[in-house]
C-alpha cells in the first residue's frame, strides 16, 4: 500500500467535518433565535435543534476518524494488520517529522561545534581502591570514606 491517502477516505474526512459546523451552527443557533418563536412552535423545538446539533458533531467526529485513521485504525473494525495498513501514510508522515527534527538537533550541534562551544564535556573520574565511590579527578581524599586516593 502506498503512503498516500486514498480520495475516498479524504472525502469521508471532510464530509464529517462539514457535519461538525453543521452541528455547530445548529447547536449555537438555538441562542440566537428568539425564544419567542419557539414557544409558539412548542418547547420540543428549543430543544430539538441542539439535539440534532450534537448528533451531527458526533457523526462527524466519527467520520473524521474513520476518514484520517481508516476503519482498522481508528479502532472501528479490530484488525491489527489492518490497522497497520490503514495508519501507515501517518506512521510515514511522523517519521519524517522525527527525522526533520533530528535534523535541527545536528544542524544546531555542529553550530555550536563551529563557534568552539563544545557541548560535550568528558569527565574524568577516579575509583576509591578502599571503598570504590567515584571521585573527581583532582581530588586527594575519597569523598565518601575520607581515604587519601
Amino acid at each position: 500500500m502506498s503512503n498516500k491517502i486514498s480520495k475516498k477516505r479524504k472525502a469521508i474526512y471532510y464530509i464529517g467535518l462539514v457535519l461538525i459546523i453543521i452541528g455547530i451552527i445548529l447547536f449555537i443557533s438555538n441562542f440566537f433565535i428568539d425564544i419567542e418563536s419557539d414557544f409558539v412552535e412548542g418547547p420540543s423545538s428549543f430543544i430539538r435543534r441542539p439535539l440534532i446539533g450534537m448528533v451531527f458533531i458526533t457523526i462527524g467526529n466519527i467520520l473524521m476518524s474513520i476518514g484520517a485513521k481508516g476503519t482498522a485504525g481508528s479502532g472501528l473494525i479490530l484488525d491489527p494488520e489492518k490497522a497497520r495498513e490503514d495508519l501507515k501514510p501517518y506512521s510515514a508522515a511522523k517519521g519524517r517529522m522525527i527525522n526533520d527534527t533530528i535534523e535541527n538537533i545536528d544542524m544546531a550541534k555542529d553550530m555550536a561545534e563551529s563557534k568552539g562551544e563544545s557541548q560535550v564535556k568528558e569527565i574524568i573520574k577516579i575509583k576509591c581502591k578502599n571503598c570504590g565511590t567515584l571521585n573527581d579527578e583532582d581530588a586527594i581524599f575519597c569523598k565518601s570514606c575520607g581515604k587519601k586516593i
